[in-house]
Formats: C-alpha cells, sequence, structure tokens
C-alpha cells in the first residue's frame, strides 16, 4: 500500500515565518512534506529550525535598533566632508563669477572696437581697419560658445536615506527553512517542490 501523503500544518506555518516581512515573489513555491518514520528526528529538526528563527529574528531586531546610531556616525562623517565640498564649491562658484564678469568687460570693449573699426573700414577702405574689424569678429565668435563652466554645488547629505540603506541591510532570513529542509531529508522525509506563478504569468 502506498504511503499516505501528509500536508503537515506545521511545515505551512514555517513558510509563513520564514516569507513573512519579505517582499512578494513572482512565484510561489509550495512544498509538500512526506513524513519520515522516524517522527522524533523531525521534532528536532524543527527544534533546531525554531531556535535558527529566534536567533535570526533576534539579530535582525537588534540590527533595527542600532540602525540610527551607524547612520548618525555615517552622517556626520560625510557632513564634515560635504561642509569641506561645499567650502571649495563656494570658491570655486566666486572664481566663476569674476570670469563671467571679466568676459562681459571684453565683450562690451571687443564690440565698441568692433563698431570703430568697421565705420573705418566701410568709409576709409582703410586696410589695417578692415583686418582689424574681421580679427574682432573672430573673437568675439569664440568668446560666444567659451562661456565659463559654473561649478557643481554637491549634494545635501540626507539622514533618511543613509538610515534607510542601514536598515536595509538587517537581514530576515537566515536560511532557517533550507536547514529545516536538509533535516527533514536526512531523518528520511521526502519534499515534493510545487512553482505556482502568482504574479506577472505567462498566459499564451
Amino acid at each position: 500500500m502506498a504511503k499516505p501523503v501528509f500536508r503537515f500544518i506545521i511545515a505551512g506555518m514555517f513558510f509563513v515565518m520564514l516569507f513573512s516581512g519579505c517582499s512578494s515573489p513572482k512565484y510561489k513555491v509550495e512544498k509538500i512534506y512526506h513524513p519520515p518514520p522516524d517522527k522524533a528526528c523531525v521534532d528536532r529538526c524543527q527544534k533546531e529550525f525554531q531556535k535558527c528563527q529566534d536567533t535570526c529574528q533576534r539579530n535582525y531586531n537588534e540590527c533595527l535598533l542600532k540602525a540610527p546610531e551607524r547612520a548618525q556616525k555615517i552622517y556626520d562623517q560625510l557632513e564634515k566632508e560635504y561642509t569641506q565640498r561645499l567650502e571649495e564649491y563656494y570658491k570655486q562658484y566666486r572664481i566663476y563669477q569674476a570670469k563671467l564678469k571679466e568676459r562681459k568687460r571684453d565683450i562690451e570693449r571687443l564690440k565698441k572696437d568692433l563698431k570703430f573699426y568697421e565705420r573705418l573700414c566701410a568709409q576709409y577702405k582703410d586696410k589695417e581697419a578692415c583686418h582689424r574689424k574681421k580679427k574682432i569678429k573672430k573673437i568675439l565668435e569664440k568668446l560666444k560658445y567659451n562661456s565659463p563652466v559654473a561649478p557643481q554645488k554637491p549634494a545635501e547629505i540626507s539622514f533618511k536615506d543613509i538610515l534607510d540603506k542601514e536598515r536595509a541591510l538587517c537581514k530576515c532570513d537566515c536560511g532557517c527553512k533550507d536547514i529545516f529542509d536538509i533535516c527533514y531529508q536526512t531523518c528520511g522525509g521526502k519534499i515534493e517542490v510545487k512553482k505556482i506563478c502568482i504574479e506577472d504569468c505567462d498566459k499564451s
């Protein structure tokens, strides 16, 4: 007679515990546990699983609890670096503004000179004046496309972003379910795995 197939309620609880708090996958894995004759062995696997889960949850909670402290240390260091970069930015910005003013003065002066030599070239056909007129036009054309580049202001430091990254480093999955499955199969049990699509399934 074929052995009956049992869907352990406790196994379903393990699955819920493992994936609670984690993002939903596009495929759900359903496991059907075929129990071994040695129930005491499975009980030991269950105890080891629970111990693993308790330790994992404790470490996860502790990691979240200390996240603000870690984030503050990182923020303080980045804030110092940001202050230095900001000072350098303002220095470079003052230089940039000075170059803009100098460029504006040069353009205004050259435009006046251009009008002067254009008039001489047109009225008297003076070769030197016509030559200077062409030369000034070229210089003005270059100045038109060679404007000083403004320095980039450094981005402000966000404590929230740093805290979110530190919290994201805390892991809620320690592989306890995999450890249980290995132990379960070592006891002589068999695990049947079914993959069920729950999101963005191929309808073709």
